[in-house]
């Protein structure tokens, strides 16, 4: 019996699609691609953590199962420009780390030389260099590794993508540049054309395919203080980048813009040197060439200008989210509560008004629902976060602005350092320039998932986007199944770390049975 595909809950039609294709052959020696997204790494955070499941190895548990899957351990910072050059090199370097999994340890191995073309070389605000080298292989996750030696990306050997947040966009760019080639920039990469045809589908679960609104909502906070969050960040990157690349526990892969120890140079010196107004993490950050600028509403359109939004060869699949409630409409029941606590006794202070005396009573009653059904909650709110907190951190020299209530507020259950940005995008209106990018039609763009607008997850271009109830299950080489993102729907309990399986509490989604 056919399973419903028009479910309100994307995950549930992702059960029902799974299990209505069972019946199809299946070729597990095809590897899925796991592309993470901004900030993102390969092999597990400190030894234990996984990006691909947190304390649990999704990999593995695929492997498990019978399939290949491949981790590909890109800038988790950079452009895609950068992100889809890296991870075309990892997938034709030919050789792999390995992963046990009798001791569920990575034998990490950085011998990969990256080339980045001559992409930069017209713009003084890129890179020192375009070659950097000692760069992480990709990592196997295969019952047969041995099958794998001398593996390249081609047209012999297909993948499947499954990618995060900028994943899909670098993955895109990277098809593109498959597709279309970019010789006059890369003519040892993608110097030849039609050869989209190594990828078999796409998959991208909470990307920003028309941006993020996080990126302003960052912007806001700190715009009184954008030198002093430009050192902060410096001195970060100091600390991650002073060892090598093989020893260090979180690497940016930013060795190409000079963010790395040159030399015998001290911890203190390079510090300095990062920190300067002119350094290179001030050039980086200021520059357009980095992944913050890249994930923005503006960096996603120059993108639309270099890439084709999908290949007629791909099947592509996508997945929305959001962590967030509505605002409350109506006073909360503790309103009256409050008001009498309020540090001057308001009754008792009109009551000393004469002629007032005798109504107050009467008023108390009856008068605050009437006050309380003329001034929105929402409104209050707003009031005292515009007039009286952001006033107050001013005038301390607090170099930051709280962002004032918007449509919706989090979910209880949303990861702890998200719970600021979705508030943050919650409530942020999108800029005239914006709404001028994305055109008619904008939707909803408070809602989000704490990094990514849940209006942006669907796919690049909404003509080429298509609800997976439509999708045939009787075959899979039907006219007009390749080159559309077929949008299994919104999941609205998963923030943006849940969707690869970094959960906050146990039971934040459930699978369908």
């Amino acid at each position: 019996m056919d399973l419903p595909l028009d479910n309100s809950d994307g995950l549930v039609n992702l059960h029902n699609l799974a299990k209505q294709l069972n019946s199809f052959p299946e070729d597990k020696t095809v590897p899925i691609v796991l592309v993470p997204g901004f900030s993102g790494w390969g092999s597990p955070l400190f030894g234990a953590v996984n990006y691909w499941g947190g304390v649990e190895n999704i990999p593995q548990r695929l492997v498990e199962r019978g399939y290949t899957v491949i981790v590909t351990p890109i800038g988790p910072v950079s452009t895609n420009w950068e992100r889809a050059c890296e991870l075309y090199r990892q997938l034709t370097f030919g050789k792999f780390s390995s992963f046990n999994p009798s001791t569920s340890e990575i034998e990490e191995i950085h011998d990969v030389t990256v080339d980045y073309g001559n992409y930069f070389d017209s713009d003084s605000s890129g890179p020192s260099t375009a070659i950097t080298s000692g760069r992480k292989r990709a990592i196997l996750f295969s019952q047969s590794p041995k099958e794998y030696d001398d593996w390249k990306w081609s047209e012999d050997h297909k993948v499947h993508f499954i990618c995060h947040s900028q994943g899909g966009n670098t993955v895109r760019y990277l098809i593109s540049l498959m597709k279309l080639g970019a010789r006059d920039v890369h003519s040892e990469y993608f110097g030849a054309e039609g050869r989209d045809t190594w990828t078999v589908s796409v998959t991208t679960v909470g990307t920003p395919h028309k941006g993020t609104t996080i990126i302003d909502v960052l912007q806001n906070f700190i715009s009184n203080s954008t030198d002093q969050a430009i050192k902060l960040l410096a001195r970060t990157f100091a600390v991650v980048s002073f060892q090598s690349p093989k020893q260090r526990a979180y690497d940016l892969q930013l060795d190409h813009w000079d963010i790395c120890r040159q030399g015998r140079e001290s911890f203190q010196e390079m510090r300095q040197r990062l920190e300067s107004n002119d350094g290179p993490v001030s050039k980086w950050f200021k520059s357009n060439h980095n992944g913050f600028y890249d994930n923005s509403i503006k960096g996603v359109s120059d993108l639309n200008k270099r890439a084709i939004p999908t290949s007629t060869h791909v099947y592509y699949f996508s997945l929305s989210f959001h962590s967030t409630i509505s605002f409350p409409c109506q006073w909360p029941p503790w309103t009256a509560e409050a008001l009498n606590t309020f540090p001057i006794a308001l009754v008792d202070f009109v009551r000393r008004i004469p002629l007032v005396n005798g109504i107050v009573d009467v008023v108390a009653k009856v008068g605050w629902p009437f006050i309380l059904s003329l001034v929105k909650f929402h409104d209050v709110v707003r009031w005292a976060t515009e007039a009286v907190a952001n006033r107050l951190l001013r005038e301390i020299n607090y170099n930051v602005t709280v962002p004032p209530p918007g449509k919706y507020l989090p979910r209880k259950d949303v990861f702890p350092l998200m719970l600021p940005t979705v508030y943050g995008m919650g409530g942020l209106d999108l800029g005239d320039d914006q709404k001028e990018i994305l055109g008619e039609n904008l939707g909803d763009w408070y809602l989000n998932d704490g990094i990514v607008n849940t209006e942006s997850m669907r796919g690049p271009d909404d003509s080429l986007v298509k609800s997976i109830s439509g999708f045939p299950t009787s075959t899979l080489d039907g006219d007009g199944l390749r080159g559309v993102y077929w949008h299994f729907g919104v999941n609205d309990q998963m923030d943006h770390v849940d969707e690869i399986g970094v959960f906050i509490e146990e039971y934040t989604v459930r699978c369908p049975v």
